[in-house]
């Protein structure tokens, strides 16, 4: 599964939450923090994500970058290209 990402939508946390939760199909019991995001993304199985505007973004995108990439070292199933 392939996913598109816009890291514009991702600065602030609360919005980011929502939209990482929806876009990636998020369980409802996935927290709205970065701990949280990493356990259900270490979870997924085959998912590709793709992070566009990655150049532009900043605040709080960066630190979902971070835990994009330490996920995907975790989980063989999940890439992430930027």
């Amino acid at each position: 599964m392939k996913v598109v990402l816009d890291a514009l939508c991702m600065d602030e946390k609360e919005q980011a939450h929502r939209y990482l939760k929806e876009k990636l199909g998020l369980p409802d019991y996935c927290g709205s923090n970065l701990d949280a995001l990493y356990d259900c993304l270490t979870e997924k199985e085959e998912m590709e994500i793709e992070v566009e505007n990655r150049e532009l973004a900043q605040d709080y995108f960066l630190r979902i970058w971070r835990v994009l990439l330490d996920a995907s070292g975790e989980n063989e199933g999940l890439q992430v290209i930027g």
